[in-house]
């Protein structure tokens, strides 16, 4: 597929350039982008970048108020469109914030750097209890789907059965996976139908500046469909 039809690169963080048909927009920037910008989460390091990017910007109405900046408001509907894209959004069941080993490993992180924890317990406390979208973003005839990170071990086959009914098929199926998901994630992307499948880092930086174990793709990508491509975080 050529790369102006239909591509991805990664912005750092859990950021994402996408091209579709000719035009460019970002998903979840860590820093200031220039051009259509979609939010997919309140959290802090999807969000910094949004609230002084030049363009326009579409989240969940809760997050739009988060950030501070008008917008078009994502909803679970046939789609909005946005700067000549055409968006669509679902929320997703997130992966438990606290599974009793994870919550040992992100309790120990605290108590190694207690100014950072402080910093983002005041974000989480603040932002809105919104849940994560995934979304499908159209354009000439070219589609992409974002997973975020909506494939984990917590999925059942009904939840995952909605999933796929709902993105259809695409051109291009993009899913992040996190710590002790991998498997879980490269398994589940191959239900979705698509000409090319992308499993990106979406959160290792993240895990290795607070100092929480991360995994390589390779884990996620051993066990997902042959042809799978890994997307891997900048720094």
């Amino acid at each position: 597929m050529p790369s102006d039809l239909c591509d991805v690169a990664h912005l750092g963080h859990a950021g994402l350039r996408l091209a579709l048909a000719g035009a460019g927009l970002c998903v979840d920037p860590p820093t200031p982008v220039v051009g259509p910008v979609l939010l997919t989460w309140s959290e802090r390091e999807r969000t910094d970048g949004a609230r002084t990017s030049t363009g326009p910007l579409a989240a969940s109405a809760g997050v739009l108020r988060w950030v501070g900046r008008d917008g078009v408001e994502l909803r679970d509907t046939d789609g909005v469109d946005v700067a000549g894209f055409r968006v669509r959004a679902r929320p997703y069941r997130p992966i438990p914030y606290a599974t009793p080993p994870e919550a040992v490993r992100k309790t120990l992180s605290a108590l190694r750097d207690p100014r950072l924890a402080i910093e983002r317990l005041r974000h989480t406390l603040r932002r809105p209890p919104d849940l994560p979208l995934v979304l499908t973003v159209d354009r000439a005839g070219v589609r992409v789907v974002l997973l975020g990170q909506a494939l984990h071990r917590f999925v059942g086959p009904p939840e995952l059965a909605a999933l796929v009914a709902w993105a259809g098929r695409a051109d291009l199926v993009v899913a992040g996976t996190d710590f002790e998901d991998e498997a879980a994630t490269g398994r589940m992307i191959g239900a979705f139908p698509a000409r090319r499948r992308v499993i990106a880092d979406l959160v290792g930086t993240i895990r290795r500046r607070l100092g929480l174990p991360v995994r390589p793709l390779s884990v996620a990508l051993d066990a997902a469909p042959v042809g799978t491509e890994g997307l891997q975080a900048r720094g």
